[in-house]
């Protein structure tokens, strides 16, 4: 069993595309994902956008955001959007954004490339209220100003699922998609609630970055990270862990 902890609508995304190959697999986020309902926000204050010279997208919850609101400001539509990973991208390139740069999904490369692209400030940086970066006092640091505007912030689930428990109570091998260190502990805080004598090495955490892969070994899990940090990479390592555990041999 696959079990895919991302907040929805990715989670059950994720489920879909792993069924279609095949993999067991269910949803269980870790998160939920709650934005604020006023698009004005974006324009509030005294820095209106067009003083902005780009945007700064570091989740797919933001372009989600922006998106769903891009008619707020033409002006802030026409300005160019640098994404911290393809699928942020694409979202906002539907709608008619154009990308400055798509990442492989590190904040940390994001924040390198504006640099090196000696991008002229200031920037908007759309977030959510919990970062793992904090690209605005990275980019402060060679002379490029931010403004950070939260749009959402994700709060914490912790929702019983008897076929996930049941499967974690017996001796067969599951694993588990991550891609935070955030739903990591949250789901080290699930197993202890709903499954406390469930063994943590029967767990393999399936990594999207070697940051976190050795966070989960860290707290007793084994772990396998992806080569690169993005979902079709994070779900053909699920696919071939899954056909290694329970393809007929």
């Amino acid at each position: 069993m696959i079990i895919c902890l991302r907040p929805q609508p990715d989670c059950d995304a994720d489920v879909a595309e792993l069924t279609r190959r095949s993999v067991d697999s269910v949803a269980l986020p870790m998160l939920q994902v709650a934005y604020l309902s006023r698009p004005p926000v974006l324009l509030s204050g005294p820095d209106l956008p067009g003083s902005y010279q780009g945007i700064i997208i570091t989740s797919k919850q933001a372009s989600r955001y922006l998106a769903e609101h891009e008619g707020a400001s033409p002006i802030l539509r026409c300005l160019p959007a640098w994404c911290v990973g393809s699928s942020s991208a694409d979202i906002l390139r539907q709608v008619g954004f154009k990308i400055a740069y798509a990442g492989k999904g590190s904040a940390s490369d994001l924040a390198d490339q504006i640099c090196q692209q000696r991008v002229a400030g200031p920037l908007l940086w759309l977030s959510g209220q919990d970062v793992h970066l904090d690209i605005r006092a990275r980019l402060k640091v060679h002379g490029i100003a931010v403004k950070r505007q939260v749009v959402y912030h994700a709060d914490r689930l912790l929702t019983p699922y008897q076929a996930v428990q049941d499967h974690l109570l017996s001796a067969h091998p599951a694993a588990v998609i991550v891609f935070s260190g955030r739903t990591l502990e949250q789901f080290h805080l699930w197993m202890a609630k709903y499954v406390p004598t469930a063994k943590p090495a029967q767990v393999t955490f399936l990594a999207a970055s070697a940051g976190l892969a050795e966070q989960a070994r860290a707290a007793g899990y084994p772990a396998l990270q992806a080569d690169k940090p993005d979902r079709e990479t994070v779900l053909q390592l699920s696919v071939d862990w899954f056909q290694k555990k329970f393809s007929k041999k």
